[in-house]
């Protein structure tokens, strides 16, 4: 079973949806809770890629929406994303309020640190890394393919991980490479914070609790950038 259809059928209460809002940089669901998830766009030519039945979106349940994870087409996914955000409820205890891209500096001090995606702190961690890997889809000189993923990530001993790979679905062809005492972090406002992911060898989730709707959807709907969006709270889970 795949980790997406995993997270979608722990989802035991559905919900009407409130409201939603697709950005420029962030899509929004507001349900049971509010749920974010970056806005992804492909190479594909203007108006190509289109959401089906858009315009009757807010008719549907949250959980419906969830059914666009699976789509290739990252304007849905990243709608299906956010749905489920909104429906998972963040644990009552364990979450804690750390910068976690300061503690991967920390936990990566002489190590092999393995990163898939752009994140902030990228010098400060190569500084504090014996050895840094960046993989990207669509790398530069210095970053590798996801095709290399087999060559090179069993050796590392950190690994951080974009939640965007749950838009273009390229996590699960990532953690079967990694080896068993691996300190695996899945960050970003996209990721779903549920211990389903525990189960597949994540040692932290660190992503977002929506504290004030209206000042989300205003800030995201004004094309805010994450550190411009308000009314939400960075969070993190430790296994």
């Amino acid at each position: 079973m795949k980790i997406l259809d995993e997270l979608i059928i722990t989802i035991q209460k559905d919900a009407p949806v409130r409201e939603m809002l697709v950005g420029v940089h962030w899509t929004i669901v507001s349900s049971r809770g509010c749920g974010m998830a970056s806005t992804v766009v492909s190479n594909q030519p203007h108006g190509e890629e289109m959401v089906g039945d858009a315009g009757s979106l807010g008719l549907k349940s949250a959980l419906e929406l969830t059914q666009f994870l699976n789509s290739e087409n990252t304007l849905e996914a990243r709608i299906g994303l956010a749905a489920l955000n909104s429906l998972i409820e963040l644990p009552m205890k364990g979450l804690i309020d750390i910068n976690a891209f300061k503690y991967l500096v920390e936990k990566g001090e002489s190590k092999h640190v393995a990163i898939f995606g752009h994140f902030p702190y990228l010098k400060q961690i190569k500084a504090s890394a014996s050895c840094l890997t960046v993989f990207e889809l669509t790398p530069n000189e210095e970053e590798h393919h996801l095709d290399e993923v087999p060559k090179y990530l069993p050796d590392a001993d950190v690994v951080a991980i974009t939640s965007n790979s749950f838009i273009n679905h390229t996590l699960e062809g990532i953690l079967p490479h990694i080896k068993k005492d691996a300190f695996v972090a899945l960050v970003g406002p996209s990721t779903p914070i549920s211990p389903v992911l525990f189960d597949h060898g994540i040692s932290m989730l660190s992503g977002v609790k929506v504290i004030n709707e209206k000042e989300l959807f205003t800030t995201v709907s004004q094309a805010a950038i994450f550190r411009q969006t308000r009314g939400v709270q960075l969070v993190t889970w430790l296994k």
